[in-house]
Order: C-alpha cells, then sequence, then structure tokens
C-alpha cells in the first residue's frame, strides 16, 4: 500500500498498483483515454492493453519485434498501416501517438474481419494473431492466460482508477 496520491486534482485511491502518479505514466494515460475518447473506444481497455503490453512504456521492444506502448508488430502491420516498410513503421511507431492509433487499429481490424476475435477474444488475436484458435498445449494456455491479464487489469482500472480516467474523459469532451 502506498499514501494516497493526486493525479490531475483526482484523488486516486491509496492502492495504486500500476503506479500511474508517475509523470511518465500519467502523460500516456491521459493520451491513450483522450485518443479513446475522440474515436469513441473505450479507454479502460486501451489503457489496460497498453499496460499489459509494455507497462505504459513508449519506447518497449520485444525480442520479437514489437515496439511502443502498444507493441505492435511491424512486420505484419507496416503494410496495412501504410508504412513503405518495416523500418518505416518502427520509426513512426516510436511516437507514441502513432503507436496508440496503430494498436487500436490492429484490435478493431481483428474484431473486424475475424470471428475467432469477437469481444475480448480480440485480446487473444492481439496477442498470438487470427489463428491463436488452432493452438493447443502450453501455447495456447499462454494465450488464454494473456486474454486474462488485460482483463484483470482492466477490472483494477476501473476500481482504482475510475475517477481519473472519468475525468481526463470530461475535461477532453469540455475542451471539445
Amino acid at each position: 500500500m502506498i499514501g494516497q496520491v493526486v493525479l490531475a486534482g483526482v484523488l486516486i485511491a491509496s492502492f495504486n498498483p500500476f503506479n500511474l502518479n508517475k509523470p511518465a505514466k500519467a502523460k500516456h494515460v491521459k493520451m491513450i483515454v483522450e485518443y479513446a475518447e475522440k474515436h469513441d473506444q473505450d479507454p479502460y481497455e486501451l489503457v489496460a492493453l497498453a499496460l499489459t503490453e509494455s507497462s505504459l512504456n513508449p519506447n518497449a521492444r520485444s525480442w520479437a519485434g514489437a515496439i511502443g506502448l502498444f507493441q505492435v508488430m511491424c512486420k505484419y502491420w507496416y503494410r496495412p498501416l501504410k508504412y513503405h516498410t518495416i523500418q518505416q513503421c518502427e520509426v513512426a511507431l516510436l511516437n507514441p501517438h502513432k503507436n496508440v492509433a496503430a494498436g487500436v487499429y490492429v484490435l478493431t481490424n481483428y474484431r473486424k474481419y475475424f470471428d475467432q476475435c469477437k469481444g475480448t477474444l480480440a485480446y487473444r488475436c492481439y496477442y498470438a494473431g487470427q489463428g491463436w484458435n488452432r493452438r493447443s498445449g502450453r501455447l495456447k494456455a499462454k494465450i488464454e492466460r494473456y486474454e486474462k491479464k488485460v482483463l484483470q487489469k482492466k477490472e483494477i482500472l476501473h476500481r482504482y482508477y475510475s475517477d481519473l480516467i472519468e475525468k481526463i474523459r470530461s475535461d477532453y469532451k469540455s475542451r471539445s
């Protein structure tokens, strides 16, 4: 447990599991929530996905080549994201704003085009591609655990950070 934390004028519960009081994380939460508002997305889902993928680190790079907040795999997505090369995509997606847009594009495309990616199954697709349901054994269990991690983070965001997220949403709406 930590002491009480105030962020953006909102008291965050004394339990702060994701350390969203750190300025770098707070900045990215604000950006993701505002993007969600502007594009009619669920801000809790997007923040949970970014927390699961990168712990809100815009410079994160995975061993597999995933980039940024949403850990987008340019080797699969550079053409649909309208980049000419994988390298061009990787450089661009180090920009957090472009990375959020790319992550949302990937998530919504899975939901839109693949029945096995509807609802929360989209998290499985995000993690392992639309063929996740053909996997078995330990890999399938790992894919299922990933979905649970995102859902748990989303639940924690609702429980401990709803005042913060709703304040960001409200501030964004009042500016629009």
